[in-house]
């Protein structure tokens, strides 16, 4: 994933968006120090987990990307994302590995889908990115 918005932070389009990323375990950080991640956050783009039970600490109009192999979120409840009303996206194994990232496929290829081991072709995180740009109107 770093390596992935290292890549889109250079380019030129993106230089009025602030990329923040949490490198450290989310264990480590206070649930405080969780609740202003998410707080001070227009969308939240990560792996699937648990860590996005903190999305009940985000504002209005939040937009969440949950990216995994197989993703079974809660938060995807359209019933949740009333109650601030956010937007949510899931992404997902590619159906077809060779069709990963090309055309409009937004979606990983899964490396090891039992510890949900997954990489996601640039250009498909770039359009990722270009997506959630436009819906928040930045």
């Amino acid at each position: 994933m770093e390596s992935l918005i290292s890549n889109v932070r250079e380019l030129e389009k993106y230089q009025n968006v602030k990329f923040v990323t949490v490198n450290e375990d989310f264990s480590d950080l206070t649930v405080a120090q969780q609740a202003r991640k998410f707080n001070e956050a227009d969308a939240v783009i990560m792996a699937h987990g648990q860590q996005m039970a903190n999305a009940i600490f985000a504002i209005d109009g939040t937009y969440f990307v949950e990216v995994g192999c197989k993703v079974e979120s809660l938060i995807g409840n359209p019933s949740f994302m009333e109650l601030f009303d956010g937007k949510y996206r899931a992404v997902e194994r590619c159906s077809d590995k060779n069709a990963a990232g090309k055309g409009d496929n937004i979606c990983v290829v899964c490396n090891d889908e039992e510890t949900d081991i997954f990489t996601m072709n640039p250009a498909a995180f770039e359009r990722l990115i270009d997506d959630v740009v436009a819906s928040l109107e930045i």
